[in-house]
């Protein structure tokens, strides 16, 4: 596979000169998206792991950044970032609420979250901000969902797929119940932190799948290929997922662990929204994971609500 299956946005990339990077050519266009999206993933990693007026230094230098990517796309002065204006678009219109909020929070305007409430609202916002920034970057773009493999992909693979999901439930529940203290939980708790957890990863899969297979990989492919780019992605994914799960718990042994998971997962999970054409699968296979890794981190924070 190679190019954009309808031809609705895209605009052919100048053929100049490659850059070497770890014996691979580069194209221009393909190494300029791969760090506009490492640079938004730091940003808005960092801006959570972050607090008080480190939090709103980082966002703020972020808006910037985005700000004058937006310039330089629509003035032309740097080759490749023309196809990505509204992709730019979307990053910074994320890095300016990033920055509201985290003003909102240094101020005191918005109200403390405590226990589940906090990574759930946050899921479910950036779920939300992701499905608006999505439809504005492809009305914006003329192009539609099946661009960017948001779409069904063939029956039986939504059918594993949804397997797949229920399947993690159930063992993760059972692993949560014997090794992770859910037998002392009342029956209430342990059913609100199951659904809880259920939520938020669906909401999370579902979005950075949108995010990493459908808008970012969509547009790596025609520029290098599927080998290159899904490996390009896949670091990048493997990035998000380290310092998302840091972010939660942060312990610093989980890195490294995370950032190998997450990379092999993007990667897999890269394939099949190629193969299939659709990030539906694989947003399936992604909320399972969640719910695996979800259980049992949110388990202890269940202990003190």
């Amino acid at each position: 596979m190679s190019g954009y299956r309808k031809g609705t946005r895209k605009e052919k990339v100048p053929r100049i000169r490659e850059f070497e990077v770890g014996g691979f050519k580069v194209p221009p266009a393909l190494l300029i998206s791969s760090l506009l999206a490492a640079l938004y993933v730091l940003f808005l990693l960092g801006g959570q792991l972050e607090k008080g007026q480190d939090a709103i230094i980082l966002s703020a230098f972020s808006v910037l950044s985005f700000a004058v990517f937006a310039y330089l796309s629509r003035s032309g002065s740097v080759v490749g970032l023309r196809n990505f204006i509204h992709l730019i678009d979307a990053f910074l219109a994320l890095s300016l609420l990033t920055f509201i909020v985290d003003a909102a929070s240094y101020f005191g305007v918005l109200p403390a979250m405590s226990g589940l409430m906090q990574p759930l609202t946050m899921s479910f916002i950036f779920a939300v901000l992701s499905a608006l920034l999505i439809w504005l970057v492809l009305y914006f773009e003329k192009g539609d969902l099946d661009d960017d493999f948001i779409r069904d992909s063939s029956r039986s693979s939504m059918l594993y797929g949804a397997a797949a999901f229920v399947l993690c439930i159930v063992l993760g529940l059972g692993v949560l119940y014997f090794a992770f203290g859910g037998s002392a939980m009342s029956f209430n708790s342990l059913g609100y932190l199951a659904w809880m957890t259920i939520i938020f990863s669906l909401l999370l899969g579902i979005s950075e799948e949108a995010w990493f297979r459908g808008l970012i990989l969509s547009r790596m492919e025609p520029l290098a290929g599927e080998k290159r780019a899904n490996i390009l992605q896949a670091l990048i994914f493997g990035v998000f997922e380290a310092f998302a799960v840091y972010a939660i718990s942060p312990q610093l042994i989980y890195l490294p662990v995370i950032f190998v998971a997450g990379s092999l997962l993007g990667y897999y999970f890269g394939r099949l929204t190629l193969k299939e054409e659709s990030i539906v699968p694989a947003a399936l296979y992604h909320a399972g994971f969640y719910v695996l890794i979800g259980l049992p981190l949110f388990a202890g924070i269940a202990k003190y609500l």
